[in-house]
């Protein structure tokens, strides 16, 4: 089809760097211009096909290695310009257990043997590579079943092994192979022509891309310009009006009920992931598990979906596993475990002050110490409709007699800066939202609650819940093969989870998009959000 795809968003980038990315707006960029192994598509968006990978892994009758073979003749971008070998694979690998790469997930979803002590910039005893297109994995526990979806995660993208440029840059803390995304190498179907951080960024064709080699993606556009930092509101109202624009991140309440009732046919909605409050349980005064347990029988929920746009975008939730993730019926469904503390949407200041003074304030009100900050620091997006729900988790606080403080940043600075770096121990992070990294239960819920995934910075168990129950219960769980034992164990974890109120479980989510008039948009349905080498103009 060829021509421009033009994007447009409030929200920028965080990372660009595949070994670093983690964020639902930089995937749209990682799998346009990078390969993963393997890829969930808009037409098979339950079962990974393979991309950089010729065909399925071989995994071993103990489910402690994985194998996997690659296509023969894919090639890196310029300046590298040379074929993709295991070898790079093998690298990328490497960088993602390097501390300075900053990567949030390869320790919960790739336990390869040696990996974990292992400098960063040298082999992992656990990989091999016996020629140019084999890696085998080997693991420390059987958890092959969960690694091979993992595998479609942008780290797995090769990267150039032996690269001067980039092996300089891998010495900085962080990498700086982030900071200047055009420089890097590619192996997508597009390339980063031109960035600026936080404003815009355009993608032009890779030359050394082969369509035929893929196999997975039309890459229908020439060229991707996409425009950053913008009003949600102008923006959504832009898109609306235009022939040419895709909106990638969700528009405010007003705009949404416009394009429900007068735009239906360039609005996209489906299930997304989930929005809760995380309540950092690392320092006072959420550290105290009942006061936790006040603040979630205490929040309004319905005010939280109202502020993100009512029952059009999502409804109350009750816990962290959400409706498009196997596993939600087991736990629940809308009902959730039935705990008392979340049962009651629009809050309930009986059950509130129970927990209260089981915490030790027999008035429900807070009289206590607090952190570093002398408040209740809440630190959220301060694009609509953050600001809205940071004031609804304010007054649920404030009821209980918490002295509070709202500190609004762009929602990517809130998680680099603030609520994914642990040392900055943020109190309340209301705007934080969690996408599965694949259709699995594991995926929903290890990495924001798992000990294990606390990683100092690009952190996201963002309440840094750190329960050894829990932590066992989800490295066993993630070993079971059979479905539906499964399904059941993990929704037991759920539960657990939910009795340590880490978070206030507010809105199980359906994302909204907006399209323009003459713009074919294809959705990821795991990710819920424009993939951009599927999407096209007419």
């Amino acid at each position: 089809m060829g021509g421009t795809l033009h994007v447009i968003t409030a929200e920028a980038w965080e990372h660009l760097d595949p070994g670093a990315s983690y964020f639902q707006i930089d995937y749209l960029v990682e799998y346009a211009t990078q390969s993963p192994l393997y890829m969930f598509t808009p037409t098979s968006p339950t079962k990974p096909v393979p991309l950089l990978a010729s065909g399925q892994p071989t995994v071993s009758p103990d489910g402690k290695t994985v194998t996997v073979h690659i296509k023969s003749g894919w090639k890196f971008s310029p300046p590298v310009n040379r074929t993709v070998t295991s070898k790079d694979v093998a690298f990328a690998f490497e960088r993602m257990y390097n501390a300075n790469v900053v990567n949030g997930y390869a320790a919960g979803y790739f336990p390869i043997v040696g990996a974990k002590t292992a400098p960063g910039d040298r082999p992992i005893p656990g990989i091999s590579t016996p020629n140019n297109t084999t890696i085998v994995f080997h693991l420390t526990k059987p958890f092959a079943g969960t690694m091979v979806k993992a595998l479609t995660l942008p780290g797995t993208s090769a990267v150039p092994a032996n690269y001067a440029p980039l092996a300089k840059a891998d010495k900085s803390s962080p990498s700086t192979w982030d900071s200047n995304p055009p420089s890097q190498v590619f192996t997508g179907p597009y390339m980063i022509k031109s960035y600026s951080a936080g404003r815009s960024m355009t993608l032009v064709r890779n030359p050394n891309w082969s369509r035929s080699l893929d196999g997975v993606r039309p890459a229908y556009a020439d060229t991707i310009v996409w425009s950053a930092g913008n009003d949600p509101t102008v923006a959504a109202r832009q898109t609306l009006a235009s022939s040419n624009l895709l909106m990638a991140d969700t528009p405010p309440s007003p705009v949404l009920q416009t394009a429900y009732q007068s735009h239906k046919k360039q609005l996209s909605v489906a299930p997304l992931g989930i929005y809760y409050a995380a309540l950092n349980t690392q320092v006072p005064p959420f550290n105290n598990i009942n006061l936790r347990k006040a603040v979630i029988a205490m929040q309004n929920r319905n005010a939280y979906l109202l502020d993100r746009g009512g029952k059009l975008v999502g409804h109350v939730a009750t816990g962290f596993i959400y409706p498009e993730v196997p596993g939600f019926a087991q736990a629940g469904g809308n009902a959730g475990g039935g705990q008392d503390f979340v049962s009651h949407p629009g809050g309930d200041k009986t059950v509130a002050c129970k927990y209260m003074k089981l915490a030790g304030y027999p008035n429900c009100k807070y009289t206590g110490k607090y952190g570093q900050y002398g408040s209740v620091l809440i630190v959220g997006s301060n694009a609509s409709p953050g600001p809205q729900e940071m004031q609804t988790v304010q007054s649920g606080l404030n009821a209980l007699g918490f002295k509070t403080t709202i500190k609004a940043v762009p929602q990517q600075t809130m998680y680099s800066k603030f609520c994914g770096y642990v040392k900055a121990h943020i109190t309340v992070c209301p705007t934080a939202g969690w996408i599965e990294d694949f259709p699995d239960p594991y995926a929903a819920l290890f990495i924001p609650f798992s000990g294990q995934a606390i990683v100092p910075i690009n952190n996201s168990n963002w309440p840094l819940l750190n329960d050894p129950k829990v932590n066992a219960a989800l490295n066993t769980d993630a070993g079971i093969t059979n479905q539906a034992a499964r399904l059941k164990a993990f929704a037991q974890v759920n539960k657990m989870i939910v009795n340590d109120a880490p978070a206030i479980p507010e809105v199980w989510s359906d994302n909204a998009l907006l399209e323009g008039t003459k713009v074919k948009g294809v959705l990821d349905p795991w990710n819920d959000d424009w993939n951009l080498a599927f999407s096209a103009t007419h």
